[in-house]
């Protein structure tokens, strides 16, 4: 990490995006001209990338998505020398609205919340019964729903610069060793993944964990008090998380010498301050470079092999209102998809069944993941209040064994309510072997999820430990958030697989049938992950990379 340009690169992310530019960064033209931006200072950088976003017709390595999968693949391409275009479907975020901050409240949705949708989203449904129901103006907002037929799934998904980044909880999951040696494939160094690469992307992701002593006396986090003293009844240990958010400046928060952030309501439609997302540390590395471009509300439509070799990626480029500004083919040397599991699926997917690149095999739009995300909520005795304030980051889960002696991972996350609820929730993830599939629609063009419920074994598995724990701790469920559902089972923030590493690619994301193309996402991992996947996924983008660098580059 180099301070210097990192703090470069968040400049020109902040400056282009306070200009009102889509567009930022180097050219991708020429090595030489992307040093010259460093050098030549910001407003070189805005200028040229402006004018690079109608000129450039061919790129060496081309990169869609900028979530965690697409940011380290950029900055390790750059750092070797490697021009990068890359192309994000939501917007750059950091122009300030009419409150003066990028995003809005949790409790105060508006434009910027949903990506083109009229109902504002969430996993809780209702409060005690009645039907929680939040329009929004329609607009490219930061949160995205993708939902499966039928009602079966709904996938959540970031939308701007820094994909999942924006609205996850930057929580900081290290995969257990078991766990991935069930799950990956044959060849696949877990030992080293665990030993090297995911601790160079802890690093690198500013990751850290909330001071102890902070914790047990914070009146925002009296929820996860509560709940860590209910679990240890039934014999369950609390861990602190590590975490992307600054728990230094959440401390600040409190104290009140700060803008409050996780503390003043601010999670799901994005995070003004004190989070660590990826313009923050890979993308502004990245465009620190001087070799990166970034091309925001601009969505790949179509790719194909290109006669004179390499790839040709047709690019939709649309308004904050969704009107089609233009119509453009880039061609690319490399393409690398980093669309996340739903955007990689639906583009290769769709490819093979048009016939645009018809070597990808069977394995493409297989083996995908809700990674269970079961959503729980208990009811304490009114002796156990859990707090009307509450920090939208959390910092403690537990680790649990099923029934069958199974893996399960639990968070133990806020109830943003604003009121006392006498509420815990908690988001758990199990080795649920049910995968879906994904169909190409002729009629509609659309590239759909198969997913029929097939939660069911992870219910079981969040049903076996809680069970357990409102028996000893003297809690019940809580069925008025979820419509009169116990367990949320149709919501996911963690989906991963579609694009199985090892069998729709090989064991470094090389798809199968066609040369210099490459996926770098959580769409690589073919199964129930039992954590949150943003370091799984950063880590085996480093992984990959760093093999691809050394043998293609």
């Amino acid at each position: 990490m180099n301070p210097t340009r990192r703090q470069f690169g968040q400049q020109v992310l902040s400056t282009a995006a306070g200009l009102g530019l889509h567009t930022v960064g180097a050219t991708g033209a020429s090595a030489a001209v992307g040093r010259s931006l460093v050098a030549g200072g910001l407003a070189a950088a805005v200028a040229t990338s402006a004018e690079a976003a109608a000129t450039t017709q061919r790129v060496r390595a081309l990169v869609v998505g900028t979530g965690y999968g697409g940011a380290v693949t950029a900055l390790r391409l750059a750092q070797h020398g490697v021009p990068v275009t890359m192309l994000e479907m939501g917007q750059l975020w950091n122009k300030p609205g009419a409150d003066g901050k990028v995003f809005c409240n949790s409790l105060k949705a508006d434009e910027r919340a949903m990506w083109f949708s009229t109902q504002a989203a969430a996993v809780i449904t209702s409060f005690f019964n009645i039907p929680i129901n939040i329009k929004v103006p329609y607009s490219a907002g930061v949160l995205d729903v993708i939902r499966a037929p039928h009602g079966a799934m709904d996938v959540y998904c970031g939308r701007g610069v820094g994909g999942g980044s924006l609205v996850n909880m930057a929580i900081l999951i290290t995969p257990q060793r078991e766990v991935l040696r069930e799950l990956m494939p044959v060849g696949f160094d877990v030992d080293d993944f665990l030993r090297r690469i995911c601790p160079k992307a802890l690093t690198q992701l500013n990751a850290n964990f909330i001071r102890p002593a902070y914790f047990e006396s914070s009146a925002y986090h009296r929820y996860a008090r509560v709940n860590r003293a209910a679990l240890a009844r039934a014999g369950h240990t609390t861990d602190f998380l590590a975490c992307g958010y600054d728990f230094n400046y959440m401390e600040q928060e409190e104290a009140g010498a700060v803008p409050k952030s996780a503390l003043g309501m601010e999670g799901g439609y994005g995070n003004n301050f004190g989070k660590k997302d990826l313009t923050k540390n890979y993308l502004a590395d990245a465009i620190g470079t001087g070799l990166v471009s970034i091309r925001a509300l601009s969505a790949v439509k179509r790719i194909e092999e290109s006669p004179e070799g390499g790839y040709l990626v047709t690019v939709d480029e649309i308004n904050v209102s969704g009107v089609l500004l233009r119509r453009y083919v880039l061609a690319c040397d490399n393409l690398f998809l980093a669309g996340g599991s739903m955007g990689t699926s639906e583009m290769l997917v769709r490819a093979r069944e048009t016939g645009t690149l018809p070597r990808l095999n069977a394995a493409v739009g297989t083996q995908w993941s809700a990674n269970s995300d079961i959503f729980v909520v208990r009811g304490n005795p009114v002796w156990h209040p859990t707090g009307a304030k509450q920090s939208l980051v959390p910092a403690t889960g537990f680790r649990a064994r099923d029934q069958d002696g199974r893996h399960v991972f639990s968070m133990n996350i806020p109830l943003p309510m604003g009121v006392e609820s006498w509420a815990n929730m908690n988001i758990v993830m199990t080795q649920n072997p049910e995968t879906g599939t994904f169909r190409h629609d002729a009629a509609s063009g659309r590239v759909v999820l198969n997913w029929k419920d097939q939660n069911a074994p992870a219910v079981r598995s969040t049903k076996f430990i809680f069970d357990r724990v409102n028996q000893a701790a003297g809690t019940h469920y809580r069925t008025d958030l979820f419509s009169g559902k116990t367990f949320a089972d149709s919501t996911t923030y963690h989906p991963v697989g579609g694009c199985p590493l090892g069998k729709a690619t090989d064991l470094f994301g090389r798809v199968h049938g066609h040369e210099r193309l490459y996926v770098m996402d959580g769409a690589l991992i073919p199964g129930a992950l039992v954590a949150n996947p943003a370091l799984t996924v950063a880590a085996l983008a480093e992984r990959n990379i760093e093999h691809i660098l050394q043998r293609d580059f």
